[in-house]
């Protein structure tokens, strides 16, 4: 269950920095 929990939380880690990124590259295009 606590490997599941991690398993989870580093997919949504993962998520989270491609979102970043990409948001990034939004800004750079608008800018």
């Amino acid at each position: 269950m606590i490997n599941l929990l991690i398993i989870v939380l580093r997919a949504v880690a993962a998520l989270a920095n491609v979102l970043i990124a990409i948001l990034e590259l939004i800004r750079q295009f608008i800018d």
